[in-house]
């Protein structure tokens, strides 16, 4: 888990409980770890329609941070509406009945009527089942309600009193497991904050969906078709998973996303945003005892829409190596992966040293091996958690050949460091290193309390409770060299990789003969 790499013990003092509507739990006492004298403060809220706030106070400047995370991403895509959740993302910055509009009674039957056609204009496109007399007119139709709604659209307004309040890191992102909206602001703008992120919950309306849905197209284009990477890695996702939906790109297919629609999206609203399936999270100087009410008020009263239907398709164990080889002109580069478990399961702890043993610095196995002995590679790197960390996954390596360098050879480089891993114990010294990178690299991921706020609500969202925080402490100060070789032992085998492979195009000429 690649946002859970933990630095350091959190004491926790419990906060006083307020009489008020949700249930309140204050948190224990964590491991200490020697040297390190952090203490921060932390609540967790349960609201009755199942919304989880955790409130972290920390003295310092009059700001804070504001976070809210949903239990939503590109993993919960069926065929059909793959791209969905990142859509939905762009559509929370559009605008409520009450922002984004000059006059919602005005604007809606506009919006309706828009919907109405927009989404028939879709369907029709997709399935060619249309005359072009039809679509014609249609676009025609779209075209001229477009026109009329934008009389009473105003423009970025969730953008523009976040600017007036003096906002810092504006910003939401979708991954394969989540979708997160957050933001700094002085501490005087808390009930702006909870005015605007209830509202995204309470009644989204999707202004500038057709027009959003193609620059999300053009966002695939970009970031996929047009880039060797991301072309590599999309095939690489689609071989490693056969049947788990971690197969699935977050930013979705290209058919797709040409044939979301408004009730697709309205759908996907009511069935992923609800308030029980989200985590909210404040750090910083902010009032708790006022902010707790504000969240009573403005989060506690959104009603809950139901839960949605959890995940249940697992990934077939792999028993034979898998490659894809992707045609594109560009230098070449590989992706392997190794299918192991998810957090909080001790392997992926251990695979978190693995791969910092791996590729973490100039003294790192594969760097000293590929790139400054035996020059087979001008870079090489690794990550564990890959795509997602909801469910099992991946722990993958990068590797840049260098010219004349064959992928046969270059695999049997690394293989042949990962097998040492499981046949001969890694020196104590090289295990404390990795542990220590480890927790240093988070305790300056905790510097900020934007950085706090991200911690506490992903480990709220993906494991049920941060707390596991600790959990994962005591994973790795107490791992042994024995860990480590059984983890490589067990996963890091030929029969559990899948390699996919960067080349270029061959020449027609070629072919022919």
């Amino acid at each position: 888990m690649r946002f859970r790499h933990v630095a350091l013990a959190l004491c926790l003092a419990g906060l006083a409980s307020a009489p008020w509507s949700a249930k309140s739990k204050t948190a224990p006492t964590g491991p200490s770890q020697p040297g390190l004298n952090l203490q921060i403060q932390a609540e967790t809220l349960h609201l009755p329609n199942g919304m989880t706030f955790i409130l972290v106070p920390e003295k310092g400047a009059p700001v804070f941070s504001g976070y809210i995370v949903f239990k939503v991403g590109g993993v919960n895509s069926v065929p059909g509406d793959s791209g969905l959740a990142h859509m939905f993302e762009h559509m929370a910055f559009k605008g409520t009945r009450h922002i984004g509009t000059r006059d919602w009674a005005k604007e809606k039957p506009i919006f309706e009527a828009l919907r109405k056609a927009g989404d028939k204009l879709t369907t029709l496109k997709a399935t060619g089942k249309a005359s072009p007399g039809e679509i014609k007119a249609l676009t025609e139709q779209v075209k001229k309600l477009t026109a009329e709604e934008h009389k009473y659209i105003v423009k970025d307004e969730f953008d523009r009193w976040y600017t007036l309040a003096g906002e810092r890191g504006l910003n939401a992102s979708t991954g394969e497991d989540i979708t997160q909206y957050f933001v700094s602001l002085p501490n005087n703008a808390l009930e702006l904050w909870m005015l605007m992120e209830s509202q995204r919950i309470r009644e989204p309306v999707m202004r500038e969906f057709y027009s959003e849905r193609d620059v999300i197209y053009q966002e695939r284009l970009m970031r996929t078709e047009n880039s060797p990477f991301g072309k590599l890695y999309e095939h690489y996702q689609a071989t490693a998973f056969m049947a788990h939906p971690y197969r699935i790109p977050t930013i979705g297919w290209s058919s797709d996303i040409k044939a979301l629609t408004m009730k697709q999206a309205e759908d996907f609203f009511h069935k992923y945003y609800s308030p029980s399936n989200a985590v909210g999270v404040l750090a910083g100087n902010f009032d708790v005892s006022q902010a707790k009410k504000w969240i009573d008020e403005y989060f506690g009263t959104i009603p809950r829409r139901g839960d949605p239907i959890p995940i249940v398709t697992k990934e077939p164990v792999q028993q034979e190596p898998r490659s894809v080889t992707v045609e594109y002109k560009a230098n070449p580069m590989m992706l392997m992966g190794f299918h192991k478990p998810t957090w909080p399961d001790a392997d992926d702890a251990v695979m978190d040293v693995i791969s910092t043993a791996l590729t973490d610095g100039l003294t790192s196995r594969l760097y000293k091996r590929l790139v400054a002995k035996d020059h087979l590679a001008a870079a090489v790197q690794s990550w564990n958690g890959d795509p997602g960390v909801r469910f099992d996954n991946l722990v993958t390596i990068f590797a840049v050949p260098n010219r004349g360098v064959g992928y046969d050879k270059l695999t049997g480089a690394i293989q042949s460091e990962l097998d040492a891993l499981a046949q001969t114990p890694m020196p104590e010294a090289e295990l404390e290193k990795c542990k220590t990178k480890i927790l240093a690299d988070y305790l300056r991921q905790l510097e900020t309390p934007m950085s706090t706020a991200v911690l506490v609500g992903h480990t709220q969202i993906l494991t049920g409770d941060w707390h596991n925080i600790f959990k994962y402490i005591d994973q790795i100060r107490t791992m042994t060299p024995q860990d480590v070789m059984r983890v490589a032992a067990k996963y890091l085998t030929p029969s559990n990789r899948t390699m996919a492979t960067l080349v270029a195009p061959k020449q027609a000429g070629k072919e022919a003969k």
